[in-house]
C-alpha cells in the first residue's frame, strides 16, 4: 500500500493548473518524492513524499495511487525533471566511458540482467565522472506513460555535484549520509577524491551501524577524526542517530531555510528532512 507521508502544499492551490511551471521527482524502490518549483520563482511550492515497497508492490499499482491522492499530479507539467535513486549505478571516469564497458561495468558489479535500459549522466566537476545506471524497461515505460515531457538523470549525479562541487577541502576523509524509507545513500571522499558512492538496504538501526563499521574498517578512515554530514528522513531523538553519534564525534547536518523554501511552512518537520530533496531543484 501507498502511504502519503509528507505534503506541504503552500501557494499550489492559487496557482493555475495549466502553466509552466517544473516537476521535480525523486524515484527510488521505497519511495516517490514530487517538488513543483513555480514559473518565474525560485523556490519549491510544494511538497509530497510517498512511500511503499515496490517488492510488493508492481509499479503500475504505485503510480496508480499515487495518482489518486496526489494533489500536486492533479495539475499538468509540460517539464518534468526525474531522478532515479537507484542502487544498480556505477560512476566511472570518464575516459573509461564506452556503451559496452557501461554494460560490462553494471554486470560485474550489480550482476546479469535482462529488461533493462541503460542510462548515463555527465557529471559536471573537475572530476571528470560519468554516472552509469540501468532502469527497468517496465518502470521506464510506466514513468514515460504517467509524465509528459521527461527528463531524467540519477541522485548520484546530483549528489556527486553537490559533494565534488562546494569547494570545501578536507585534509582527510569526509562522510556524506542521506537517509530515506530505509534506504541511505553514502558518499566517501578521502583526500578530495571520490571513494565509494553506494546505496544501501536497512531495517533496523544495527543495519546501519554495521554498514558504517564496514565502511570505516575498510577505507581506513578515522571515527574520530572524520566529518560525517548527514540529512534526510533520520529523527535525532531515534536508535540510528543515536548509534550514528556513539560512533562519530564531529557531525553535523545539511539544512537549508526551508521557511524560505516552502511558503506558509508550518515547520512541522526538521529542515534537514528536506535537503536531499530540495538540492535536486537546484
Amino acid at each position: 500500500m501507498v502511504q502519503k507521508q509528507i505534503s506541504i502544499y503552500g501557494e499550489l492551490e492559487t496557482q493555475s493548473p495549466f502553466n509552466s511551471d517544473q516537476l521535480v521527482l525523486e524515484l527510488s524502490n521505497t519511495h516517490i518524492a514530487l517538488m513543483v518549483k513555480f514559473s518565474g520563482k525560485k523556490y519549491v511550492g510544494a511538497f509530497e513524499l510517498f512511500e511503499f515497497d515496490s517488492n510488493i508492490m508492481g509499479w503500475y499499482e504505485i503510480f496508480h495511487q499515487i495518482r489518486t491522492v496526489s494533489i500536486i499530479l492533479n495539475r499538468s507539467y509540460n517539464d518534468t525533471r526525474l531522478f532515479f535513486n537507484l542502487s544498480e549505478a556505477v560512476v566511472m571516469p570518464s575516459q573509461a566511458f564506452n556503451t559496452n564497458a557501461a554494460d560490462a561495468y553494471l554486470t560485474a558489479i550489480h550482476g546479469d540482467s535482462t529488461n533493462h535500459i541503460i542510462k548515463y549522466d555527465n557529471i559536471v566537476s573537475d572530476a571528470v565522472l560519468i554516472n552509469v545506471y540501468r532502469v527497468k524497461k517496465s518502470l521506464n515505460d510506466i514513468v514515460n506513460s504517467n509524465l509528459m515531457m521527461v527528463t531524467p538523470r540519477h541522485t548520484y549525479s546530483k549528489l556527486l555535484e553537490n559533494v565534488l562541487n562546494n569547494n570545501i577541502v578536507f585534509q582527510g576523509a569526509f562522510l556524506k549520509l542521506q537517509f530515506y524509507n530505509n534506504l541511505m545513500n553514502v558518499v566517501l571522499l578521502k583526500e578530495g577524491r571520490l571513494h565509494l558512492i553506494q546505496s544501501f538496504n536497512f531495517q533496523t538501526p544495527d543495519d546501519v551501524l554495521y554498514y558504517l563499521l564496514n565502511i570505516a574498517e575498510q577505507f581506513q578512515i578515522s571515527t574520530t577524526d572524520t566529518p560525517v554530514q548527514i540529512s534526510g528522513l533520520i529523527d535525532l531523538k531515534s536508535p540510528y542517530f543515536d548509534y550514528i553519534e556513539k560512533v562519530f564525534k564531529q557531525i553535523s547536518f545539511e539544512t537549508l531555510k526551508v521557511d524560505n523554501v516552502f511558503r506558509n511552512y508550518s515547520g512541522e518537520y526538521p529542515p534537514h528532512y528536506f535537503t536531499p530533496f530540495l538540492n535536486l531543484t537546484l
